[in-house]
């Protein structure tokens, strides 16, 4: 009984930490596109200026 217990919280924390960790990944590939989107508005803005 007890190391059905301790095993059943061992693998709910396993899938908690895979959760938290896939939230992180998509958060950053977000914020990473993000970025790229900036980046190529200010090339296109400066190729604007010097055109």
């Amino acid at each position: 009984m007890a190391d059905n217990y301790v095993e059943n919280h061992y693998n709910d924390y396993l899938k908690q930490k895979a959760r938290k960790e896939a939230a992180r990944r998509h958060r950053q590939h977000q914020y990473l596109e993000a970025y790229r989107k900036r980046l190529m508005q200010q090339k296109k803005e400066q190729e604007n200026q010097q055109g």
